[in-house]
Formats: structure tokens, C-alpha cells, sequence
């Protein structure tokens, strides 16, 4: 299993083949296709990036003003992304305009991806955060957001304490009905 720098700089290859693939693209439905898996792709992605790798990164390392900027870069692309379907639900819009936007998109991404490579990851892998163990916690995240388990974005810690709550509510509602249960005498 990759760590989590490992994880994501895979997701980002994975994202640039995308960009590559969309220009390349003959016609628009080929590109509009590619794009849409690539902003699937990009929202996972930032997803856990923001739940988990962004909190603890900001902890580990003294550059806390990376993960700030990382986290305006999100909220770029986020609009971005927004305009994006906005097009995209009106019929489509014009394929120049898509285009446009989408390109918008990929040289924004590129940047958020250079700086996250070339300052963030240094520094993180030279700190003393277990990169292993917040890579499966990220993998684990990525897959319940894949399956659609993720749908509502809550942070791991809201989900440990729903867990433990609807735990304990199921304790209790089981030891208040072997409470009322009359024992031999």
C-alpha cells in the first residue's frame, strides 16, 4: 500500500494523463467525457486531502503556509469545477467556452500540483509523520468516497464519533431491555 505522498502523487499522474488525454481529444462529447472523469478524479482527491492529509500535515511541518495556500488552490479549482457543471447543465454550452474553462482548470491544477510536489511533499517526508499509516487512513477514506459511502463530507473524526455514538445508543437500548427483563428468583 502506498504512503500517503506516494498515494497522491500517483493521484496526480493519474489526473495529468487525464489533461493529456482531453487534449488529444477529437471532439468535444471525447473531451467533455475526459473532463468529467478527470473533475471526479480532482473532487475525491481534494476530498481527503482536505479531511486528512491537510490536518495532519499542518501539524507536522513548520511551513504551515503551504497547506493555507494548498487549501485557496482547492477552493480555486473548486470554482472553476463549479462553472464547469454549470456549463455543462445548461445543454452543454459552447464547446469553445468549455474548453476555455476547463483549460482554466488544467494550469491550475498543474500549479497546485508543482508546489505541492516540489515544496509540501519535502517537507512532509522529512518530518515525522507516519506517512504509512496516513496513507491507508487516506486509501480507506478514498475508497468509502468512491463507493459512495462518502457522499455527505464529514471528517474522519465526526465519523469515529457517529460510530461510537450509534455504538453506545445500541448498548444502551440493549442493556435498559435486559434491565427490564424479570430474572429468576
Amino acid at each position: 500500500m502506498p504512503n500517503a505522498t506516494q498515494m497522491l502523487r500517483q493521484d496526480h499522474k493519474k489526473v495529468k494523463a487525464l489533461f493529456n488525454k482531453f487534449e488529444q481529444g477529437k471532439s468535444i462529447n471525447a473531451k467533455r467525457s475526459v473532463a468529467e472523469q478527470a473533475i471526479n478524479e480532482l473532487e475525491v482527491h481534494a476530498q481527503v486531502e482536505e479531511e486528512i492529509f491537510y490536518p495532519a500535515v499542518k501539524k507536522a511541518i513548520e511551513s504551515s503556509e503551504l497547506v493555507d495556500e494548498a487549501k485557496k488552490e482547492h477552493q480555486d479549482a473548486k470554482s472553476l469545477i463549479s462553472e464547469l457543471k454549470k456549463t455543462s447543465s445548461r445543454g452543454g454550452g459552447e464547446s469553445t467556452d468549455f474548453e476555455a474553462k476547463f483549460g482554466q482548470l488544467m494550469e491550475a491544477i498543474k500549479h497546485h500540483v508543482e508546489e505541492e510536489e516540489g515544496e509540501m511533499f519535502p517537507e512532509v517526508e522529512d518530518s515525522e509523520l507516519d506517512l504509512s499509516a496516513l496513507g491507508a487512513e487516506m486509501t480507506k477514506r478514498k475508497q468509502e468516497i468512491t463507493k459512495g459511502a462518502g457522499s455527505k463530507k464529514t471528517t474522519t473524526g465526526n465519523r469515529s464519533k457517529t460510530a461510537n455514538k450509534s455504538k453506545s445508543s445500541r448498548q444502551t437500548k440493549s442493556s435498559s431491555k435486559t434491565a427490564r427483563k424479570p430474572g429468576p428468583e
